[in-house]
């Protein structure tokens, strides 16, 4: 699938019922995937968590996306989703680590966008789908907003 010139891989969760559910935190699992393939990023497992404030990064987040790599939610890949002008839909990337001997103010390593993402929530949020542009993030706010115009959505 295309956005533009640029491809993107769409992934389809679906809220998995065997877990509590709250009104902060939410697990999907894969239900299908364009192209089969779990890869170094999309996962089986997802959790998506009301961001709480306390973040410390530039950018207002409204939730956190989980991606589980991992035995433990803490270590896992995740990233900021922040809102869009369309409702339901938000965005955000992955980032690469950047492994230097200088580290973050926490002690963290320091970290470069690398894939961008657009999330889309079904309206009842049974539902969540990912559209991932491998090796793409585009730096320009209006850039993004002209990509979510442009971009063709599950829902």
């Amino acid at each position: 699938m295309k956005t533009g010139n640029k491809e993107y891989i769409r992934a389809i969760y679906v809220l998995d019922s065997s877990i509590e559910l709250t009104d902060k935190k939410r697990e999907y699992i894969l239900a299908e995937k364009n192209n089969n393939l779990v890869n170094e990023v999309l996962k089986n497992r997802i959790k998506i968590e009301k961001d709480n404030g306390f973040h410390d990064r530039s950018r207002e987040f409204e939730y956190w996306l989980y991606f589980r790599n991992d035995t433990n939610w803490s270590r896992c890949y995740k990233t900021g989703l922040a809102k869009t002008s369309l409702n339901y839909i938000f965005e955000g990337n992955v980032s690469e680590p950047i492994i230097l001997k200088n580290k973050t103010a926490k002690g963290k390593d320091h970290e470069n966008p690398k894939h961008f993402v657009l999330l889309q929530f079904s309206k009842n949020g049974n539902e969540v789908i990912i559209d991932l542009f491998m090796d793409f993030y585009p730096f320009k706010k209006a850039l993004i907003e002209l990509i979510i115009k442009e971009h063709q959505f599950y829902f």
